[in-house]
């Protein structure tokens, strides 16, 4: 009988507990998105810049070698997503604590949003402009690692997933099913 108490007991606090802890997972995780946006931006600036600078309907080589000087911004784009997963991934479980803000949960929404169309428009203008085939190898690292983020926020703001969805077909068309298979 007691451990029947200690167990509705503690059912309880936890049940109690929860939106005071979401809403505390809520406020640290801005700061992250906020230094992730930064880093993102400096990476599609260089990225646009590049594939501004290729020839109007270049041939395969071309092709190619716009899609290399791409790589470095397309893994320095990835490796700035794992390293926010990781952060983000133990603040959720309370592993690590960051300083509190302002940012709810609608807050943290257009922040992510704001990140996704940063990405989703600078692939469509490289898909456009070099095609799909010279950047899918570079392509499939960086959408996985945009996915893990996604899923593990997803955790934080509900129904974050379905809005990432709609951000990505509205820029992407076509190609979003693909992709879009690769994160939900």
């Amino acid at each position: 009988m007691k451990a029947f108490f200690v167990i509705l007991s503690a059912l309880a606090a936890s049940v109690l507990a929860t939106p005071v802890i979401s809403e505390r997972q809520l406020e640290t995780q801005a700061d992250e998105i906020d230094k992730l946006t930064a880093v993102v931006l400096q990476h599609t600036a260089n990225i646009n810049k590049t594939t501004a600078a290729a020839p109007e309907n270049p041939d395969l080589l071309q092709q190619n070698a716009a899609a290399a000087a791409l790589a470095p911004d397309f893994q320095g784009i990835n490796n700035a997503l794992s390293a926010a997963t990781t952060i983000l991934t133990k603040r959720a479980l309370g592993l690590e604590k960051a300083p509190r803000g302002a940012c709810g949960g609608d807050c943290l929404l257009v922040k992510v949003k704001f990140l996704v169309w940063e990405i989703a428009c600078t692939l469509k203008f490289v898909i456009i402009k070099l095609g799909l085939a010279c950047v899918l190898i570079y392509l499939t690292p960086l959408i996985l690692a945009l996915a893990g983020l996604l899923k593990c926020l997803d955790k934080v703001v509900a129904g974050l997933l379905f809005a990432v969805k709609g951000i990505l077909t509205a820029v992407l068309g076509a190609v979003a099913g693909g992709l879009i298979g690769l994160i939900i």
